[in-house]
């Protein structure tokens, strides 16, 4: 059976700019074949499972030549497989998509073709800078600097300095270092017309330049970053709607983005962690998702041993997967929340507090330092003698809130109800970790940081940025080799806020 290819734009780099039709098309895909521009998000937003080919197209530079990815599709749908070519902004804008179709056309492979949002009209706009405007520009040209045939010819930039309006220039880096400016004022553009480079645009690691043309020719270096020529995404617009940018920047009302431009690898286990991810992107931040350990429920629970809560006076709950996996098996076993009336409800901190709320339970002790021991100690102090306490913990010991509760004589029993075991984000994070492309990891447990160390053998570990929840996550990841910090507050909220301090963004 033959299957079938989807030729998918992925957007100008912001994830969130990826189409829900392309969304769902790689959600269902076999295998997708990428290119370099597509964002780092996206591709770690891939399934695990779905093979990924990178074609990793650079300037000058093709690991994958068209005729080999032509080779690739044609292979990998004739064995009956969804493939998805995956191609950063809109697959027909300068992105060889035409003739990706014509030769599976030619060959009877059904093909479908999903656009996506193009760099050319995105990109400007992520910088404020609207391509046409009323009065000022009433069109738009877009060219390609580096194509099959070479820069664009001098009558074809005559023709666009003739028309008037803007001027959009893709895949033109290399060429700002050398001609560019030269070669726009010889066509009959004036030299002081405004300018802009926008390197890495509707990225989190997006960087402006104004200028004008005469600035382009005379001083290429002092708006592109070195290396820039061969490695970044850089576009060049060209004409008055520069001028646009700082006021329309002023009048925006700008979100705080504590966060811009930082890669944060992200450990805890799922779903929680694609709720972190979505926190950091929302701060400007890029996530890598990578949870280390996952949460089961232990061996040994019972429906019927959750049910037996009601007796205990105090309830204390370790974290906040403990939360979710009682209330789960006390409902499912027939459980009312009626019978826990009369029991008080401990927490170690504000994450686990929440999860309690979401139930309907506020919890009756908060210690004021998020550990097993803080908890332990504070909650030695409100227990009656005659009072029994029951722990809802995980099978690994909380590190010192079973012996702050003996030293003290509190009467309580444990009830393990989950467990965690190590598992492994997608190779694409994995990658990106191994190559180093990250600034720091948020750990949220003791068991994530020794997971992650499991996880990555070779890495030099006192090169390790660790940002941990609280200190016995900072302890674990002490003994482990990491460079350590530890949140002030023991929320995730309060990871973000010293990841942004330890990071100041320019």
């Amino acid at each position: 059976m033959t299957g079938k290819v989807w030729l998918v734009g992925a957007g100008p780099g912001d994830p969130g700019l990826l189409t829900q039709s392309g969304k769902a098309v790689l959600d269902a895909a076999d295998t997708v074949i990428h290119d370099r521009l597509v964002s780092g998000e996206i591709i770690r937003s891939i399934p695990v499972g779905v093979e990924l080919i990178d074609a990793g197209k650079y300037p000058s530079r093709h690991p994958l030549p068209q005729e080999e990815i032509n080779r690739i599709m044609l292979a990998e749908a004739r064995k009956g497989k969804r493939v998805v070519r995956l191609k950063g902004g809109d697959p027909f804008l300068f992105g060889r998509g035409g003739e990706e179709v014509l030769f599976l056309a030619a060959r009877g492979i059904p093909c479908e073709v999903i656009p996506g949002v193009s760099s050319a009209l995105a990109v400007p706009a992520a910088a404020g800078i609207p391509v046409t405007h009323r009065g000022i520009s009433a069109a738009a040209h877009i060219i390609a600097w580096h194509g099959k045939d070479g820069p664009p010819a001098a009558e074809t930039l005559k023709s666009i300095a003739g028309a008037g309006g803007t001027l959009v220039i893709l895949m033109g880096a290399a060429a700002l270092r050398r001609d560019m400016g030269e070669r726009l004022t010889e066509a009959g553009f004036d030299p002081e017309t405004p300018a802009a480079v926008i390197e890495e645009g509707a990225t989190p690691r997006q960087r402006v330049r104004l200028t004008t043309l005469r600035g382009l020719a005379e001083a290429p270096e002092t708006v592109i970053r070195p290396g820039a020529g061969s490695l970044s995404p850089a576009l060049v617009v060209v004409g008055e709607v520069c001028s646009l940018r700082e006021i329309f920047l002023r009048a925006e009302a700008v979100t705080e983005a504590p966060l811009r431009g930082l890669r944060v690898v992200v450990t805890r286990p799922e779903p929680q962690n694609a709720e972190l991810c979505r926190n950091i992107r929302a701060l400007g931040g890029e996530a890598i998702p990578f949870p280390c350990i996952k949460t089961l429920p232990s061996r040994g629970i019972s429906d019927g041993a959750c049910l037996e809560a009601g007796r205990y006076r105090w309830l204390l709950f370790t974290g906040a997967a403990g939360v979710e996996i009682f209330f789960e098996r006390y409902l499912r076993g027939g459980g009312d929340f009626r019978s826990l009336g009369g029991c008080r409800f401990a927490a170690p901190g504000p994450a686990t507090a929440e999860a309690l709320a979401k139930h309907g339970f506020i919890p009756d002790f908060v210690p004021a330092v998020y550990n097993g021991r803080g908890l332990g100690e504070g909650l030695a102090e409100k227990i009656a003698p005659h009072e029994k306490a029951l722990i809802i913990c995980p099978e690994e010991n909380s590190p010192g809130l079973f012996e702050a509760l003996g030293e003290r004589g509190v009467c309580f029993d444990k009830l393990a109800v989950y467990r965690t075991v190590p598992c492994e984000g997608g190779p694409a994070a994995r990658k990106a970790i191994e190559d180093g492309d990250f600034d720091c990891v948020f750990f949220t447990s003791p068991s994530s940081a020794a997971a992650f160390v499991e996880a990555f053998p070779a890495m030099k570990l006192p090169g390790i940025t660790a940002l941990c929840i609280g200190e016995t996550t900072a302890i674990r990841a002490r003994e482990l080799g990491m460079s350590v910090h530890t949140a002030g507050e023991a929320t995730t909220r309060g990871m973000c806020r010293l990841a942004g301090e330890l990071f100041p963004r320019p």
